[in-house]
């Protein structure tokens, strides 16, 4: 298993090359994320899906609130927008739905807990990729009506799925900073 973890990575958007995942693909990635350690089984979250055919609408929706706050905003920035629906296979809006049952920080650390579960679902395969992006509007006004959520959800970001070409390499982490008494 410590093989699996070590070798989990994150996939950027420009190392999609637009491959699309088969839709038993994705509903395996999400169906691993409800394994999460959740106290008192609040699972204190939903997902809304963006698949190939609805990429154009999640990318006009994050471009639309993009332009409303920035009235000359950067082509770069812009381009990258557009680009979603070619280069995604999926997008799925992370949504935090409190159960106001157990803290908040720990419904945010079983959302955290489910997005690793899928980012190592997800890292079984040799075609796809993953990235989970907080940014594109995130939570932003425009995003939270698009996404239908309630005044008490939280949308966390997207969790990004592409076909990519080849996985990324091992990478290096700092040893733990433990103390032992």
């Amino acid at each position: 298993m410590l093989h699996a973890i070590q070798n989990r990575r994150s996939h950027f958007l420009k190392e999609f090359n637009g491959t699309k995942a088969p839709k038993d693909f994705v509903k395996n990635v999400l169906n691993a994320a409800i394994w999460a350690p959740s106290h008192k089984l609040t699972l204190p979250f939903r997902f809304v899906v963006y698949g190939p055919e609805s990429l154009s609408v999640m990318a006009a929706a994050i471009r639309n609130s993009f332009t409303n706050g920035n009235p000359e905003p950067p082509i770069d920035k812009l381009n990258k927008i557009e680009s979603l629906p070619v280069k995604l296979s999926h997008a799925v809006a992370l949504i935090l739905n409190p159960s106001h049952k157990i803290p908040l920080w720990e419904e945010y650390a079983t959302l955290g807990a489910a997005v690793q579960n899928m980012y190592l679902m997800v890292s079984e395969s040799t075609e796809f990729g993953a990235y989970w992006t907080t940014g594109n509007e995130t939570n932003a006004p425009m995003m939270r009506e698009t996404l239908q959520l309630s005044p008490e959800e939280i949308h966390c970001g997207y969790f990004f799925i592409g076909g990519i070409d080849a996985k990324r390499t091992a990478a290096q982490r700092p040893p733990s900073p433990v103390i032992w008494i």
